[in-house]
């Protein structure tokens, strides 16, 4: 906040990487002083667009992100409300999506002595098993991978401004580590691979994307399709995960055509900050904005690193088929297809009021 207010120098650059800061027609320096509106704070996706536009480095996304805090704590908003979402609650609607739908992982919950364990994050292990379980495969025959990691990051208390039970679950995580002696873990999700980053920055466990720990340079796959790539927001600082899908992409012999907006300056495609349940108007603005951009390119291909985008674009009627890196590189089917429709279908009817009564159930 002190960052914005002695430094912020109102050229209204952020704002044309950001919609909402566009929206509310108001400069970082104004909102530090004047305070952020409750609405305000959750319609932003706290992706750091903003920051990456600034001349100065400075994040606004600071604002919106303590707004949420303070909001929760004092009670101004009912974040009860949206408790299908916490990840530390057995009936949150990705625990309920699999059992009503049969996906399990107990056969590979891990190996005792197993120090090598995939961590592969609630979208994936949720809504593409097969690949999920593809990836593992492949894990274990080139790293001896011992055991697939169910549980979520806690990204997502974060993002909700439920600071007590986000860092009750880093803790969780972290006695999970000790107790089945994980000494490298191996993430298929940028969100996780840089909150794990965080959570066990103290220790000495090892983190890898899977895009190091696979070798996919002797892949060499017939496809010569042109590909463009949406970039993950947590990914936008240090380009890690979007570095290393080109690089892949570009030895199994597809070609790349870059949107306009890429890599740093990547948009959001809408998930970001939970967005899509408090302000799904401006989700579908988002959308919208990066679909006009996938039409620009001339891609044949749109790809995504981390399935919440390629869900949120496969959803909103891209122009050209979407697809997860992972399905291209490792040639496999995309399980994922209609994935929300299914979520829809399971929520309706009586057994679907039903059921959305046992996720709510306090």
């Amino acid at each position: 906040m002190k960052a914005i207010d002695d430094s912020c120098l109102e050229c209204g650059q952020c704002a044309e990487s950001c919609p909402l800061l566009a929206e509310l027609g108001q400069s970082p320096l104004q909102l530090a002083r004047q305070g952020v509106d409750v609405m305000a704070a959750f319609s932003c996706s706290l992706c750091g667009a903003c920051e990456a536009a600034c001349p100065q480095r400075l994040n606004p996304g600071n604002l919106f992100a303590a707004r949420r805090y303070e909001a929760v704590e004092h009670g101004e908003v009912d974040i009860a409300d949206y408790r299908y979402l916490f990840p530390d609650r057995t009936n949150n609607i990705m625990n309920t999506y699999r059992r009503q739908f049969g996906i399990d992982y107990q056969d590979v919950q891990g190996q005792e002595g197993a120090g090598t364990w995939f961590f592969p994050g609630c979208t994936l292990l949720t809504y593409s098993p097969q690949l999920t379980r593809a990836v593992f495969c492949r894990l274990q025959e080139s790293l001896d991978c011992g055991g697939i990691w169910t549980d979520c990051c806690g990204k997502p208390l974060q993002q909700l401004g439920l600071k007590r039970r986000h860092d009750s679950m880093r803790e969780s995580l972290q006695k999970f580590r000790q107790a089945h002696k994980i000494d490298r873990l191996i993430t298929a999700c940028p969100g996780c691979y840089y909150e794990l980053q965080e959570v066990f920055k103290e220790s000495e466990l090892i983190i890898q994307t899977v895009y190091e720990a696979l070798d996919f340079t002797r892949r060499a796959l017939s496809g010569k399709k042109i590909c463009t790539i949406h970039d993950s927001c947590p990914d936008r600082f240090t380009g890690k995960f979007g570095s290393q899908v080109r690089q892949a992409l570009k030895h199994c012999g597809f070609r790349l055509a870059e949107m306009k907006h890429n890599k740093e300056k990547a948009i959001c495609c809408g998930s970001g900050g939970q967005i899509s349940h408090f302000r799904p108007d401006f989700t579908e603005q988002l959308v919208q904005v990066r679909l006009a951009e996938v039409r620009e390119s001339a891609a044949e291909v749109l790809v995504g690193y981390c399935l919440s985008c390629v869900l949120k674009f496969d959803n909103h009627g891209s122009p050209i088929p979407v697809t997860h890196a992972l399905n291209l590189l490792l040639n496999e089917s995309e399980d994922y297809r209609g994935a929300k429709d299914r979520v829809a279908r399971m929520l309706s009817g009586t057994d679907g009021e039903k059921i959305w009564r046992e996720i709510m159930a306090d």
